[in-house]
């Protein structure tokens, strides 16, 4: 059956101005939707913070192995981390931002790409609030964190430990953390609505560079992302059934200081029900979790409907054009499932 209410979605939103290039994937009882195929063709796109998942999953798979705990302290890992009242910091904090180490506007644009300078950075860092006192959305401190401990852990790159815990498992084929070959994602554009003007360039640079961001320069496919929150659901010979539950619980809820004050309700690396990610945020007990990245893409799941869906664009808006972009998608693809027989 043909997926008219996307179609007519996507053709509405295109008029208004609002997609260049999009890629949507749908996975329902954990087989792939090909009627939404004519929306994938296989396309590679910076996903930004809709990678923030991808991270958390690495650390999952430690917990799993009994190589860490949620709360053991960041400077366990990392001495130097401790300095400056942050060695009660633990990795529960980051992936729950609520650590006080979220504002990065004491670094400089350029000292993005010198990770070495970005470590003494986050060392000399006075935290802005104590630890789990209030949730701030760490945008790129928490893969800076999350990834330095990581390679401490295991001394292998991130992205080698991505490959062996999560993409190599779960058969992830076109998804890394800086460019491998010469399979360009898409290249990114900014809406006059939107107020981010310097990211086109500065990932063009991080990309070219091969420089991982980790919280944020993670490159794939719809059928990556949406197959991973599949994977997520019924997949328990990649991780034990009680550890995903236990992650996409919520941990921490409260209005977010880094996001206009928006209510958000988090799990381990995951938004649980939360209008950040375009999902109703009222005080119903449902199970949708994901994850959006910059105002453009948004992976997410449903335990009770057993859906998971990718949806990654090129364009970034402004946060009201993205909301009204995303839910006009989100329902039609919704309103398209309920019709097929699965």
């Amino acid at each position: 059956m043909m997926p008219i209410n996307t179609e007519k979605a996507i053709k509405m939103l295109s008029k208004e101005g609002l997609i260049k290039d999009i890629s949507i994937s749908v996975f329902k009882e954990n087989k792939y939707i090909e009627d939404f195929e004519k929306f994938n063709k296989g396309d590679l796109f910076h996903i930004f913070s809709a990678g923030k998942p991808f991270i958390a999953s690495v650390l999952w798979k430690l917990y799993e192995r009994k190589i860490i705990d949620f709360d053991d302290p960041i400077s366990k890992f990392w001495p130097e981390f401790g300095k400056k009242n942050k060695q009660d910091i633990t990795i529960k904090h980051i992936l729950t931002h609520s650590s006080g180490i979220s504002i990065t506007s004491s670094l400089l644009d350029h000292d993005y790409v010198d990770l070495n300078r970005v470590c003494r950075w986050i060392e000399n860092y006075e935290p802005e609030s104590k630890p789990g006192e209030k949730i701030s959305y760490h945008e790129v401190t928490y893969g800076w964190i999350l990834g330095e401990i990581i390679q401490r852990i295991t001394n292998k790159t991130f992205n080698e430990n991505f490959h062996e815990y999560v993409s190599n498992p779960l058969g992830l084929e076109s998804t890394n953390f800086n460019l491998e070959g010469k399979n360009f994602p898409k290249e990114i554009f900014r809406h006059e609505s939107s107020e981010l003007k310097t990211i086109p360039s500065i990932f063009k640079l991080l990309l070219i560079n091969k420089i991982p961001m980790i919280s944020g320069t993670c490159i794939s496919s719809s059928y990556d992302l949406a197959k991973f929150y599949n994977e997520l659901i019924n997949n328990d010979k990649w991780l034990n059934k009680n550890i995903k539950k236990e992650v996409t619980r919520v941990h921490k809820e409260g209005n977010d200081h880094n996001s206009e004050l928006k209510f958000t309700r988090l799990g381990l690396g995951v938004r649980i029900n939360s209008k950040i990610i375009n999902i109703d945020d009222s005080n119903s007990n449902s199970e949708v979790f994901g994850h959006s990245g910059l105002v453009s893409c948004v992976g997410l799941a449903s335990y009770d409907q057993n859906i998971s869906l990718a949806i990654l664009n090129n364009l970034l808006l402004s946060d009201q054009l993205n909301e009204h972009r995303m839910r006009a998608i989100i329902s039609a693809i919704i309103m398209d499932i309920d019709k097929m027989k699965i």
